[in-house]
């Protein structure tokens, strides 16, 4: 653990698997506790996805989840897997914007192939803002503001 991390700046989330080796043995990402530290750390650009990012983060580890992120058989991830105490799971991915088809299949295609690897979580694509929403129809995936999915009232998302 380094010292930003003793200093409560910075968190790490760890690949979420069973096996001890293979978390130990991927890098883990690695998150500011507040997202207004991010231009300390990236001042080469700003970042919406990774501030967002950051605050479901913290909304996670408040809500009292067990996070990590899951890497696909097919090299996608998806940003994050929650586990609570009460027997929930939950796949998360973070994206500001996904207008383009291109991102949005993307994103959709790393939840549909988590999902292979934890079929009981709950899957879920958090945007920006409700405008931000994609028309279509996600089979299985939750599409949803991340406003509403941090004001949402429940212990779990």
């Amino acid at each position: 653990m380094t010292e930003d991390n003793d200093a409560f700046l910075l968190s790490e989330v760890a690949l979420a698997t069973e096996s001890e080796r293979k978390r130990n043995s991927n890098p883990r990402k690695i998150y500011p506790a507040d997202p207004g530290l991010i231009p300390a750390f990236d001042a080469k650009r700003a970042n919406v996805g990774h501030a967002l990012e950051t605050v479901v983060l913290n909304e996670l580890e408040r809500r009292g989840a067990e996070i990590g992120y899951v890497k696909t058989g097919q090299g996608l991830e998806v940003d994050f897997f929650s586990r609570y105490p009460t027997g929930g799971e939950h796949l998360i991915q973070v994206c500001a914007d996904v207008s383009s088809p291109h991102t949005l299949s993307r994103e959709l295609r790393a939840i549909a192939e988590a999902a292979l690897d934890h079929p009981r979580a709950t899957r879920r694509l958090l945007v920006l803002d409700r405008d931000a929403l994609p028309q279509v129809e996600a089979r299985g995936v939750e599409l949803q503001a991340a406003y509403e999915w941090l004001l949402s009232d429940s212990g779990e998302p």
